[in-house]
């Protein structure tokens, strides 16, 4: 048949996944993701269909989808663009099969290996599985189709996706030869012709890698198993045509930078982030319509896959303050970016992303002490992820791509309306709670910063300690506090819940040396105010000065700490 796609000739049959493997000879390029198939989801279904089909009276086909194959791969190998799971699955219960039938002494069960399974060829030192897959599963693979390394061992938490599969056939098949008794041989051999003739594929066979990929998009494109970075990969493939090897190239090497996989949800939130800092917000819905807009030549793709690996590099590099780009972007500002670090804010990355790239490193280095206290300010009065953040951000990012914003001075003028003035700021960190999840280690941020604000010393917004084996958080009024140790603090606040509501307060919070905090624990006021009184900072010194501890003294010191913030973190 004809493909509509520049007079490529396509082939299109409907086989039963027996006859494919039996009559081919298959590869998994390396680049594609393992074999992810889980046995308490796709494998089981898998087995409840087929089985099914089976038992109703083998008569009817079943349907499993379709694969598409290239006929330019390796060794005479055909390359499996798509449908890789579905054939490793297939291929593991008819190794299963083969072991139930020798176990019941079939006396072909071997012949099921040469057909299916393994064979050598006539100039072949050893036996070769007919399908061959990546570097990570072919070892166990190759085990099972030739019988070198069958899984004898008692299962392992750490088991590959191949071992459990094979592992769940092979209890399967042997309750089902338990139920079927003398008739087990009989009824194993029909599940094999059933394979091989009726359990079918549609197999799209394509000249050349590049029309695969083709093929293999539009079959996929509105699949919801796929994710957007499966989609884009196999756009960007397809339209490659003769840059394909460096297109290829250049997408492993932007996933080896993030130290991903494709497969990682991760990667498309690093596609979403990337792209949103070239073109405007973008949700990850439109991602890839978004993005297939600009891949439509050949030129286009070997742009994008390299503009898309300088990407990558930057976008490691947010998350890692010892990374090399920053010795040539921003050698003097390692506090700075452990502290964006920590906060860990997605409009911070997608403005990065593009200044990174495009700002001189002074311009750098005052945009990452700006976004600091502009991110302290959005993460206390709760609006950074609201939308807000990221919609600027994301524009900010697409005019210093264009050149049309190259300074700090420019940004501040964009978020001059949004960010928080020093009176709302002030008011809202007099209030301020910590959820649990985030107290420790943003609560020991807060502290360290207003702490060095509180002893004038410099840069006092810059990450001071983040060790929590030298530096940790002590609830003054604690997690769990006894009633009979804090019953007065209980009974001013009105009721034991009314009381635990200031247990997350920052002015409840005080640093001390960790060693030291291990044995407070849950004690009273007056005995942690004598540990207070030894402690080198400051902050929490002033709380040991206190007479009482109660609601209305956190209230008070809140609203102190509340005035450090401010110059702490200038707008």
């Amino acid at each position: 048949m004809a493909s509509g796609h520049s007079g490529t000739s396509l082939q299109l049959n409907l086989l039963g996944i027996g006859e494919i493997l039996r009559n081919n000879r298959l590869v998994v390029p390396q680049f594609q993701r393992s074999y992810c198939w889980k046995v308490d989801q796709e494998v089981q279904a898998y087995w409840t269909d087929l089985s099914r089909a089976i038992e109703t009276g083998a008569e009817e086909d079943y349907f499993l989808g379709t694969v598409v194959l290239t006929q330019d791969g390796p060794d005479d190998r055909k390359k499996i663009i798509d449908g890789q799971q579905r054939l490793v699955t297939s291929s593991l219960l008819i190794a299963a099969i083969r072991e139930a039938l020798e176990e019941l002494g079939h006396t072909q069960a071997h012949r099921i290996e040469s057909d299916f399974l393994a064979s050598q060829a006539w100039d072949a030192e050893d036996t070769e599985p007919h399908l061959k897959l990546n570097e990570d599963d072919h070892p166990p693979y190759h085990g099972i189709a030739t019988r070198t390394g069958l899984p004898l061992a008692a299962p392992k938490r750490n088991d590959s996706d191949i071992l459990k599969a094979y592992r769940f056939f092979t209890k399967k098949l042997s309750e089902l030869a338990d139920r079927h008794g003398q008739s087990a041989t009989n009824e194993l051999k029909k599940w094999v012709k059933y394979i091989q003739h009726r359990a079918q594929l549609a197999v799209v066979e394509t000249p050349s890698e590049a029309d695969a990929y083709v093929i293999f998009e539009t079959l996929n494109n509105r699949g919801a198993d796929l994710t957007t970075a499966d989609l884009l990969k196999n756009h960007l493939f397809g339209a490659a045509k003769l840059h394909l090897d460096s297109v290829r190239n250049n997408w492993h090497k932007s996933i080896g930078a993030l130290l991903l996989t494709a497969a990682d949800d991760k990667f498309t939130k690093f596609l979403r982030h990337y792209w949103s800092s070239k073109i405007g917000k973008v949700t990850e819905r439109d991602l890839y319509a978004e993005m297939r807009k600009q891949v439509v030549q050949s030129q286009d793709a070997l742009t994008f896959s390299q503009k898309l690996l300088t990407g990558a590099r930057i976008y490691a590099a947010l998350s890692d303050p010892n990374h090399e780009i920053w010795h040539e972007k921003c050698p003097g500002r390692k506090p700075a970016l452990s502290t964006l670090v920590l906060f860990n804010l997605v409009p911070n990355k997608i403005l990065l992303l593009a200044a990174v790239e495009h700002l001189p490193p002074g311009q750098i280095e005052k945009l990452l002490k700006a976004l600091i206290s502009w991110s302290v300010r959005g993460m206390v009065m709760g609006t950074i992820n609201r939308g807000r953040y990221e919609d600027i951000y994301s524009q900010i990012a697409v005019e210093i791509r264009k050149g049309t914003i190259t300074d700090i001075s420019q940004i501040r003028s964009r978020v001059n309306d949004f960010i928080a003035s020093d009176i709302d700021f002030k008011a809202q960190f007099a209030l301020a709670t910590l959820g649990r999840t985030e107290a420790n280690k943003i609560a020991r941020y807060y502290l360290g910063a207003l702490e060095r604000t509180h002893k004038n010393e410099a840069q006092p917004e810059f990450i001071p300690n983040d060790n929590p084996t030298e530096v940790n958080l002590e609830h003054v009024y604690p997690q769990n506090a006894a009633i009979g140790d804090w019953s007065e603090f209980i009974t001013v606040s009105g009721n034991q819940d009314e009381a635990d509501g200031w247990i997350y307060r920052i002015g409840n919070m005080v640093l001390l040396q960790a060693s030291v905090n291990s044995n407070l624990g849950n004690k009273p006021f007056k005995d942690k105010s004598e540990v207070f009184k030894e402690s080198q900072f400051a902050l929490t010194y002033e709380v040991a000065e206190c007479p009482e501890w109660t609601p209305e003294t956190i209230q008070c010191r809140q609203e102190r700490l509340a005035a450090l913030a401010v110059r702490t973190w200038p707008r």
